[in-house]
């Protein structure tokens, strides 16, 4: 992120104890209120974008101050580190136009290498040569041109990887290929085609998967020369496209969907990899044999017991949903060990850095499942990275579901109020009814098998119910309620990570 002169005489202007009125910056800056509000919203939109937060506050009368969230933070290194980041993704988003135009690209329309000296320029040629070799892909520059030399499928497969890197620290499902208008919502039509042959809803990241594939075909299209003959279908992979007609036929109906929106005649492989990408991702509708059946829910009931280190799934809070996620995976994971097919993971790099533990807990649980499996294609790290989704997103969905018992001395209308409070100010609450003290005495039994949380407007303190945490707050609910809520439901996510792997550990 880029800011220019004014934009850090802000920041520098600014503090994080008092605030300071827009009138008293635009004097020091000698500019409108207006201009300082823009900068000031410009600044913020680049640290909402890489933080989530903004880091200019503001309160009516008062002004602006800085957030005590970067209060321990050196905001101008936040910045260099963004600004770095920054020059890393105009890179990759180079290498996607080299890409995307393969074969040839004039040197000045894709570098912008004007303001650069002669080295500068060397060093950023050799960067990307060094990036693009890791691919298997030759990238030259010579007098006004540069281009690679490689095989179309790594030419896709470089492209996924550096969308990836672009959108790392964005959201997963966002996918940076600048499509037009129109091709975006003939993709986003193809999709829903593809769910309505199939009779299923794909979940992400399986319309993730089918959405960038569709999108990368049709920007090498518009914009490159791709080679209408990758390579030839081999009778194994023609064997297998015989045997699975329904996704056959729907991934010719695609593709010839395709040759006829782009006017251009697609070649057959392009079918081939189309149906790879559906048969690997086919959740209801594959053939699978009942002996794979059995195994899955097998395999599915272990993972769970091993992970968590239970002696049974229904031990385990909403363990169906978890145990239904798994086994949709596992399901066709079989299939594909037994028939030698990979499945591409883009996300796999992310994974294995923001969830490493539960990545490594699961690795190690695989090995074992490997080993007496003893297929020929083995487990690996691609579906390891799409098994450790489900495990987190298993822990997301706990955490945001938390049962609240609101116990309160007021009337109904003051219960509903301060009920319609916490919905707004803590959504990931789910508050399944409001008791007196003397109706909570009542219902115990009911109260410990139904509910995380105990909130309560009453001081004096209402008696213990197993383990359940009870916290009192105030009717009108406050500011420091809204804080001692959500401390109290993230140290409960904490503590549950800490025990399961400290006794994975152990």
């Amino acid at each position: 992120m880029f800011l220019n002169t004014n934009e850090r005489q802000v920041m520098g202007l600014l503090n994080f104890e008092n605030y300071v009125a827009a009138i008293a910056l635009a004097k020091q800056l000698l500019v409108s209120d207006k201009t300082i509000r823009r900068i000031i919203i410009k600044i913020n939109e680049g640290y909402l974008e890489y933080h989530g937060k903004p880091l200019i506050i503001s309160q009516a009368g008062k002004g602006f101050k800085l957030s005590d969230y970067y209060k321990d933070k050196d905001i101008y290194k936040e910045l260099e580190h963004n600004e770095h980041e920054d020059n890393d993704n105009d890179l990759f988003r180079i290498m996607l136009t080299i890409l995307f135009s393969h074969p040839y690209k004039r040197r000045d329309d894709v570098l912008e290498t004007d303001y650069l000296s002669a080295s500068a320029k060397t060093n950023k040629l050799k960067k990307i040569k060094e990036i693009f070799k890791k691919d298997e892909l030759l990238f030259k520059a010579e007098q006004h041109y540069v281009w690679i030399e490689g095989e179309e499928p790594r030419i896709r497969k470089a492209i996924n990887n550096l969308i990836m890197l672009i959108n790392k620290n964005k959201s997963i499902h966002k996918i940076g290929l600048r499509l037009f208008s129109g091709d975006s919502k003939f993709i986003d039509h193809q999709v829903e085609l593809i769910e309505e042959q199939m009779e299923q809803y794909l979940n992400y990241p399986y319309d993730w998967m089918v959405k960038l594939h569709l999108s990368v075909l049709v920007k090498r299209v518009r914009e490159g020369n791709i080679k209408r003959s990758i390579s030839k279908i081999d009778d194994r992979e023609r064997e297998i496209m015989l045997k699975n007609k329904h996704l056959s036929s729907l991934s010719v109906k695609i593709t010839d969907n395709l040759s006829h929106y782009l006017n251009f005649s697609l070649d057959e492989v392009e079918k081939l990899l189309l149906f790879q990408t559906l048969y690997a991702i086919n959740l209801s509708r594959q053939e699978s044999l009942k002996i794979d059946e059995q195994l899955a829910d097998e395999l599915t009931k272990n993972l769970i017991l091993d992970f968590f280190e239970i002696s049974e799934v229904t031990s385990l809070k909403f363990s169906h949903r978890l145990r239904e996620d798994l086994y949709h995976h596992i399901l066709p994971m079989l299939s594909r060990l037994r028939l030698g097919i990979h499945i591409e993971n883009n996300l796999l790099d992310e994974v294995k850095l923001k969830y490493n533990k539960s990545f490594e807990k699961i690795s190690k649980i695989i090995a074992s499942i490997n080993h007496e499996l003893a297929f020929e294609t083995e487990i690996d790290e691609s579906e390891i990275g799409y098994i450790t989704l489900y495990f987190e997103k298993y822990y997301l969905e706990i955490k945001t579901n938390k049962r609240v018992l609101l116990v309160c001395s007021t009337g109904i209308g003051t219960s509903e109020l301060l009920k319609v409070r916490i919905q707004q100010k803590v959504p990931n609450l789910n508050i399944i009814g409001t008791m007196s003290n003397r109706q909570a005495k009542k219902n115990q039994d009911y109260i410990a098998g139904n509910t995380d949380l105990i909130l309560t407007t009453i001081d004096k303190p209402i008696e213990a119910i197993g383990n359940i945490p009870i916290m009192i707050i105030n009717p009108l609910l406050t500011e420091n309620d809204v804080q001692k809520i959500n401390y109290i439901l993230e140290k409960g996510r904490e503590k549950n990570d800490r025990n399961r792997f400290e006794k994975s550990s152990s």
